[in-house]
């Protein structure tokens, strides 16, 4: 009988990667922003993670769809409004 460490999901049991790291690199996964060896450890994650594969299957739909939706301006009260919030921190313009 194997048995594995209490504080690990039955799933990622010798796995160096764990779900929440997943989650927290999918963005740049899916960008293809990582290095090649961090591909293979978030595809080997994949391999052993159904929920993980179902997220990433959801995530790449969702995106796909938002792709196909007709881009529209950002109407002028939203873009003041952001102007606002973001000229604090931006550089001053000489």
């Amino acid at each position: 009988m194997m048995h594995r460490n209490a504080d690990k999901p039955a799933h990622s049991y010798e796995m160096s990667m764990s779900c929440r790291e997943l989650f927290e690199r999918l963005s740049e996964y899916m960008d293809g922003e990582l290095p090649q060896e961090i591909c293979q450890e978030i595809q080997r994650h994949m391999e052993g993670c159904a929920p993980c594969v179902a997220f990433v299957k959801t995530l790449k739909k969702t995106a796909g769809i938002c792709r196909r939706l007709p881009s529209k301006p950002i109407p002028p009260a939203v873009v003041a409004d952001l102007r606002n919030l973001l000229a604090p921190h931006l550089p001053k313009r000489k």
